[in-house]
């Protein structure tokens, strides 16, 4: 039986990695072995001064005990430099490398020349990749599959189309969740993430979505659904066999079809009565009657993007298309529901100004949401506003060098200085959380974390632990205060 190690190279977040986990369930229909390598093990641990060291370490000794026949990596641009280094441990054992993801999508001829990648796969993988392995193992011609580009021994480089999309998503294994370990299925805040969709038809400037809707044009629907019964039947195997207590739906947008949202939510809460879980979505996509099914269903969090408060830079430049009033109205149905929310949020976009960022802290400061997400924007090839950036200039930083998404400042900006655009995003919530009487000494904090702290790996992961204490005690000490004026009263 061959042999087929999978590597996740990112530091992108604590959720599965559902794609490489449908490659290897699809692998294993096929008759292969497989293991999946992810990083996120290293994320959580804080105390690792070098952890590229320790990774590939790892990584090696893991090359040596399972011997694979070839090995794939899932590559997004955030972590190439990861992916990089341990591709090239791979090719010095003399083992075959395929990238696939969305970086080698983007970018197929710079990834192909690449002298560390073998193959790549562009687009969705689990029809490309199988069919493949399945010639190369056979010594068939293995040059003609859709999907899949090549070099020969020579370097001479051969292409091919892209594969159809999937259009049944109910004909794929469910993702092969045996590969990791069992701290992913009750994650505090996730629990195990499921995609009951694929696709998202909005074209925002930053996202490289525009660019897939461009690139699949004439290969099939876009956005696909798996039908309800067959996301039970998924949810019902990970409650019995990992024992995971809640879940996250982790499709771009949730509640993108609200006939088919509900049809989804009345039967979940039937067979998971007593479940919970979250959900993402845009703030157009969602009303009362949506809120209120989500409320009765279980549903105990909801992730929104507001992304800018000021609004024409939200609708103008990042193409989200959607008013303050919007924002307000959804923000408020939560609280109507007692919805947990959790804003997305975004600074460092082309022209913005140090006071549009403090109108996105305080339109997040009239909100309230439970928790806060704020990212440094970065102009990834292939979305609009990342390529009208390139052509302009004032790249100071290559993307492909940063491990950590959406955290470090790649591009020179006109009004707002690097060193404030990182102290910014780091205490974005503290700004949030406190009256701004005490901004003071949060631009204390700030000096003193950015000018005083050593760089160190996970610095950011260490604050984000912090400032999330000091946060959560700021609202509890509120509550505490509330609850004790009305008892009083």
């Amino acid at each position: 039986m061959k042999k087929v190690l999978l590597v996740y190279p990112g530091f992108i977040s604590r959720e599965v990695p559902l794609n490489l986990l449908y490659i290897s369930a699809a692998l294993k229909k096929a008759g292969y072995n497989t293991r999946v390598f992810e990083l996120t093990q290293y994320l959580k641990n804080v105390s690792l001064r070098n952890p590229l060291k320790k990774i590939l370490k790892d990584f090696t000794e893991l090359l040596e005990s399972y011997r694979p026949d070839i090995v794939g990596f899932s590559v997004m641009t955030v972590g190439y430099n990861i992916a990089r280094e341990m591709a090239q441990a791979v090719k010095n054992k003399g083992i075959k490398v395929i990238f696939g993801g969305i970086h080698p999508t983007v970018m197929p001829e710079e990834t192909i020349a690449e002298n560390f990648v073998d193959f790549i796969c562009i687009g969705e993988g689990e029809l490309s990749v199988v069919n493949f392995l399945s010639r190369y193992f056979s010594d068939e011609d293995y040059t003609r599959v859709k999907g899949i580009w090549g070099k020969d021994e020579s370097g001479k480089v051969w292409r091919n189309d892209i594969e159809d999309l999937v259009t049944d998503l109910d004909s794929l294994p469910f993702p092969d969740r045996d590969a990791l370990d069992s701290h992913y299925y009750n994650a505090e805040l996730t629990g195990a993430n499921v995609f009951t969709s694929r696709g998202c038809p909005y074209p925002c400037s930053f996202c490289q979505n525009k660019f897939l809707l461009n690139l699949y044009e004439g290969k099939g629907t876009f956005v696909r659904y798996r039908s309800p019964e067959n996301v039970y039947n998924e949810l019902e195997m990970i409650i019995s066999k990992y024992g995971t207590e809640r879940f996250y739906f982790s499709d771009e947008t949730f509640t993108l079809n609200k006939k088919r949202a509900l049809e989804f939510l009345d039967g979940y809460k039937t067979r998971f009565k007593n479940v919970p879980f979250m959900c993402q979505t845009r703030i157009d996509r969602i009303d009362d009657e949506v809120m209120a099914a989500l409320k009765e269903t279980g549903c105990h969090q909801i992730n929104l993007a507001i992304e800018s408060g000021n609004a024409g830079i939200r609708n103008d430049v990042l193409k989200k298309n959607f008013t303050d009033e919007q924002i307000r109205t959804v923000f408020g149905l939560a609280k109507k529901y007692n919805i947990k929310t959790q804003s997305f949020n975004m600074i460092g976009i082309p022209g913005e100004t140090l006071q549009n960022v403090f109108e996105t802290i305080n339109i997040n400061k009239e909100l309230r949401p439970d928790r806060v997400l704020c990212t440094i924007f970065m102009p990834f090839s292939g979305t609009e506003l990342g390529e009208k950036c390139l052509e302009k200039g004032g790249i100071i930083a290559n993307i492909k060098d940063s491990s950590i998404y959406y955290s470090q400042v790649t591009m020179k900006h006109d009004n707002i200085s690097s060193r404030k655009l990182i102290g910014y995003q780091g205490f974005f919530d503290w700004y949030i959380a406190l009256p701004k009487k005490y901004y003071f000494l949060i631009d204390f904090f700030r000096w003193i974390y950015q000018s005083i702290i050593p760089p160190m790996p996970y610095k950011n992961q260490l604050l984000n632990y912090i400032r999330e204490k000091i946060v959560e005690f700021v609202y509890q000490s509120k509550r505490i205060i509330i609850a004790s004026h009305v008892k009083t009263r």
